[in-house]
């Protein structure tokens, strides 16, 4: 019970900001679904707003919010002092941020696009008599991009416990440069892996035998079993308790200051 009312803290200080959000949201499909409209009915290139546009205000969105969230509560001295102060666990008061970013966020948004599809597409049903196209959430695997949003949430929120300022920007950053260090050690391994079949003096042109990908199936599917126990299950994990471990440290080491 105590969670439910530390999660609904978190809605009440951030309801005007949300609230925001949201009307933006709805104003760019607003406009985006009556020009749409407008050029369907002039015999212009219609596409689809909403299955088109939702990827990039969940995970974009997303990613900015789960970035944002800590910062006024783990970095600002008035904001530490009253989560320090609120009568919750540090458990507690973690898992409100991550779950309202990570599962309401999605669902919330989800709801805000299917109440804003219903809304505008009446109204061009009324102005220019176009067929009425609702968004639907369960076409275009869209649970599946919920599932990589899950993923890739966590990174950011890793990010929004460590970096102190320019969460987001940093945690980008970051992310490009672990890429970028992968790429380089998995072209060196594949270099030494597959040696005999690099034709030239630097290594730049490879001649694969045509059953090459057949004698080495069982590595290929190790390889790919391993990645996706590192992407869907270890990779979460990991970020979600060290961000959880990197809020007791600042709260601990920030607040005696």
């Amino acid at each position: 019970m105590n969670f439910l009312r530390v999660i609904n803290k978190e809605i009440q200080e951030n309801k005007r900001s949300l609230l925001i959000y949201s009307l933006t949201i709805f104003l760019v499909l607003f406009m985006q679904g009556m020009f749409t409209a407008f050029m369907t009915r002039q015999g212009g290139y219609s596409t689809s707003v909403y299955t088109g546009m939702f990827p990039g205000f969940l995970f974009l969105g997303g990613f900015i919010l789960t970035s944002v969230f800590f910062a006024q509560d783990m970095f600002s001295r008035t904001g530490q002092h009253n989560w320090l102060t609120l009568p919750a666990s540090q458990a507690h008061k973690f898992l409100a941020k991550g779950i309202l970013t990570a599962l309401a966020y999605p669902i919330a948004l989800t709801l805000l696009f299917f109440g804003s599809s219903i809304i505008i597409e009446s109204l061009t049903l009324i102005l220019f008599k176009d067929p009425i196209s609702l968004f639907n959430p369960f076409v275009n695997n869209t649970g599946k991009m919920f599932l990589h949003y899950g993923v890739n949430q966590s990174i950011f929120l890793l990010g929004a416990t460590y970096f102190r300022k320019a969460h987001f920007i940093k945690t980008v950053l970051a992310l490009s440069l672990i890429g970028i260090a992968l790429s380089i050690i998995a072209a060196f391994f594949i270099r030494v892996a597959f040696a005999p079949y690099f034709t030239t003096m630097f290594g730049v042109r490879l001649s694969f035998p045509v059953n090459i990908m057949q004698t080495h199936s069982t590595l290929t599917t190790v390889a790919r079993w391993i990645a996706n126990l590192l992407y869907w299950g270890i990779l979460p994990i990991f970020c979600w308790f060290t961000a959880y471990l990197r809020v007791k440290e600042v709260q601990a080491t920030d607040a005696v200051q």
